[in-house]
């Protein structure tokens, strides 16, 4: 083989390897995620059954209104204010 062709010949093995590390990296990362989601899924437990319906179930009193008092902040204005500062720039 001469020189192009070697150099050709080993820049495409580098590029097929980097595919392939990106699609293993690729696929480990999905794998991880849907063996986290399934054994999630396994931890849940069970629903619990469901009740049979009674007869003529009460309706739950309507909730009360509730009333918040809120007071306006006073403050007290001076009458005589400090004399400003003066800030100078070097």
């Amino acid at each position: 083989m001469t020189m192009p062709q070697n150099l050709l010949a080993s820049t495409l093995i580098g590029g097929v390897y980097l595919l392939l590390l990106f699609l293993l990296c690729f696929c480990a990362v999905i794998g991880w995620k849907l063996l986290r989601r399934r054994l999630a899924a396994r931890k849940k437990p069970a629903p619990p059954p469901q009740e049979k319906p009674a007869e003529e179930k009460k309706d739950p009193p309507a909730p009360q209104k509730v009333y918040y008092l809120v007071e306006k902040k006073r403050t007290s204005k001076k009458e005589q204010y400090e004399k400003p500062k003066e800030i100078r720039f070097r």
